[in-house]
Parts: C-alpha cells; sequence; structure tokens
C-alpha cells in the first residue's frame, strides 16, 4: 500500500503542476496506464489520488486506469510475447525470477509493462 501511495503521490504532483501551469479552473479527466511489472494495485493508486486531490483543481476530476500487460523479449530464443504473471503476495517483499515462456530460460528483455503513464490530462480552462 505504501508503493501505491507514493506513486499516487508522483502522479499527482505531475498533474497538478500541469494544471496550475496551464491556469486550469480545474481537471475533468485523468488517463493512466500501469504496467503489469509494476505490481501497483490500480485500485490503490486510484484511492490514494483521491485523497490526494481533495479540495484541489482535480477533486472531482474522473481517473481511469488502464493494466498494461507483461511483454518480454527472450535473447536465448527469441520469444517474444506475454509474460504470466501470478499474483503473488511475496512479491511485494522479493524479486520476482522470471523465465522465458518457449524455453524456461533466463535473459529476458521486457518490452511492454514495466512503467505506469500519465497518458492524458484533461483541463477546464477560465474563459
Amino acid at each position: 500500500m505504501a508503493h501505491e501511495m507514493s506513486v499516487a503521490e508522483a502522479i499527482a504532483v505531475t498533474v497538478l503542476k500541469s494544471a496550475r501551469g496551464e491556469r486550469a479552473q480545474k481537471v475533468e479527466t485523468i488517463s493512466l496506464e500501469i504496467g503489469e511489472l509494476t505490481f501497483l494495485n490500480p485500485e490503490q493508486v486510484t484511492f490514494w489520488l483521491r485523497e490526494l486531490f481533495k479540495n484541489s483543481e482535480a477533486s472531482d476530476a474522473e481517473i481511469s486506469c488502464k493494466t498494461v500487460p507483461a511483454k518480454v523479449r527472450c535473447k536465448v530464443c527469441d520469444y517474444e510475447g506475454p509474460l504470466e504473471v501470478k499474483d503473488d503476495p511475496l512479491l511485494h517483499t522479493t524479486l520476482p525470477v522470471f523465465a522465458c515462456p518457449r524455453c524456461g530460460r533466463g535473459g529476458l528483455e521486457i518490452v511492454e509493462g514495466k512503467d505506469y503513464v500519465i497518458r492524458s490530462i484533461e483541463i477546464l480552462k477560465d474563459s
């Protein structure tokens, strides 16, 4: 939960700084993409954003989170595709070890699903 709170705080700072830089009256929508390999819980991120946005230009913003599935490329067998990520409570305390779904070896390059991104912010400006 602390992981989600710190990420939400970074997102909130960016959104509010951007909105204030544009002299926004209010933030209407925020669209996020959260990679599966961030191991962030989108519901928790949204919860913390709502808490952080109270009494701000973004207090009534619609927040959408799209999960980006993990995609890898194997340096051994050239496999490129999805990586099955199992929800395991230990993932929050230990680093997961991934193997290629095709050959079972290591040496994977993560192609997608390792980042969180603010895809868009829609604001309402003063007339």
